[in-house]
């Protein structure tokens, strides 16, 4: 079933808010959005996010709870509920759900960060020092995928430039540079 577009206004109003720090207003949109479509898995997600930043862990649970409900594969409701349980000082059940976060998806760097802090709090500074450097790992990689992706579009962007102004052959062959700005 697709949202309606009720449902993606409301939506859209209530990011902004909570872009802004306007949790409770974002907290009536995300819940418009919601009456809309009771079936909006992001907006329940969205919600309870707000509801988290808000002060209102357990309205927070509720919405993480709703959104596995409907989709009990979703790695980010298991890490927002495990962040949920951590700022309610359950550090087992957090690191349970940062780990079903983790098994459900391996490059999920965020999951692998928080549970390496709560591993932490835990006294498990071996497995904690582990998770850390996984999530750089999982952090570099990405931000060296992102820097790749900009320099094809930029060698692409430049030959039709060239090409345009005719300081270019048409049929030249283009070499990206695929070197990260990481590597000095």
């Amino acid at each position: 079933m697709k949202t309606n577009s009720a449902g993606y206004d409301m939506f859209s109003q209530g990011a902004n808010h909570f872009a802004r720090g306007e949790y409770e207003e974002s907290v009536y949109h995300f819940s418009k959005a919601i009456e809309a479509d009771p079936h909006f898995h992001l907006a329940y997600m969205s919600r309870g996010a707000a509801w988290a930043k808000a002060g209102n862990i357990e309205k927070a649970m509720e919405d993480f709870e709703k959104v596995l409900a409907m989709n009990p594969n979703d790695p980010r409701a298991y890490h927002f509920r495990g962040l949920a349980y951590l700022n309610k000082g359950d550090r087992e059940r957090a690191k349970q759900d940062f780990d079903k976060a983790i098994e459900l998806d391996d490059r999920y760097g965020i999951a692998y960060f928080s549970r390496g802090t709560t591993l932490s709090e835990l006294g498990d500074m071996d497995r904690a020092g582990e998770d850390m450097k996984m999530a750089a790992r999982i952090g570099e990689a990405h931000l060296q995928g992102f820097a790749d992706d900009h320099n094809i579009w930029r060698t692409k962007y430049d030959k039709m430039v060239a090409e345009l102004s005719g300081e270019r052959e048409p049929d030249m062959a283009v070499t990206p540079d695929l070197r990260s700005f990481l590597d000095g």
